[in-house]
């Protein structure tokens, strides 16, 4: 072998271990990314989550209420209609 043949022999390696690095580092750097952006996607659906369990306590609260006035509502009026027909309205 000729020492140019050579030198470009090793020029070619080096190279081909510079692209393969380049190559490898690059997914090593994407898929960490792509782990941060999962662990962001699952913080947000958990705090979804918790929205709607929130949410869904309020609501039932608020029916618990509703309920409640519905009732109170309902009593006073037939108090009103016995005080209504003791009076003679």
């Amino acid at each position: 072998m000729t020492p140019i043949s050579l030198i470009g022999c090793v020029v070619g390696v080096v190279g081909c271990v510079i692209g393969v690095a380049t190559f490898v580092s690059a997914q090593l750097t994407r898929a960490k990314q792509d782990g941060v952006l999962i662990a962001k996607i699952d913080q947000c659906v958990k705090g979804i989550e918790d929205l709607k369990a929130d949410v869904k306590e309020r609501n039932d609260k608020f029916d618990r209420i509703l309920d409640e006035h519905s009732k109170e509502i309902a009593a006073m009026k037939e108090q009103i209609h016995i005080l209504m027909s003791k009076v003679g309205l």
